[in-house]
């Protein structure tokens, strides 16, 4: 008889791991819609321990930044996009396998925002709309594969 195996040997994902996500979109402040879409084929529950390992390490390395970028109130503006905007931001683009062209991120952020990086979006509605945008565009993907 063959020995129990852990879901870990397996190359599947963890208990702990499902929960360490979970946890972590929480403290990010991510709905469940958002969340899954950061995650591959769009189901936590078949991703492998590897996937998982590395959706921590970004969803944990979004914490950091997001704790690294707090700051006092006093000369923010309220119309100012946030940092956590600009991170989402990032990591849409990767998920769309856009980090590896600058030229096209730079030509998407000059139509929709005016400006050529990131960090240069000063307004939290632009930075929105780009969110929104971002997503509809992994929508389509996703589901153009799926067809």
């Amino acid at each position: 008889m063959e020995p129990v195996r852990r879901a870990d040997e397996m190359g599947g994902i963890t208990r702990a791991q499902i929960a360490k996500i979970w946890a972590c979109a929480r403290d990010l402040g991510l709905d469940r819609e958002t969340l899954y879409l950061l995650v591959p084929r769009g189901s936590i529950s078949t991703m492998s321990h590897g996937e998982a390992s590395e959706l921590i390490e970004h969803l944990a390395e979004l914490g950091a930044k997001r704790a690294a970028a707090a700051h006092p109130a006093d000369g923010i503006r309220p119309n100012a996009a946030t940092q956590e905007q600009r991170n989402f931001i990032h990591f849409l683009l990767g998920r769309l396998g856009w980090i590896g062209s600058p030229a096209r991120v730079r030509g998407f952020l000059r139509k929709f925002a005016g400006v050529d990086t990131i960090e240069a979006i000063r307004d939290r509605k632009r930075a929105s709309a780009i969110i929104e945008a971002l997503k509809a565009i992994h929508r389509r993907q996703r589901n153009s594969k799926g067809a």
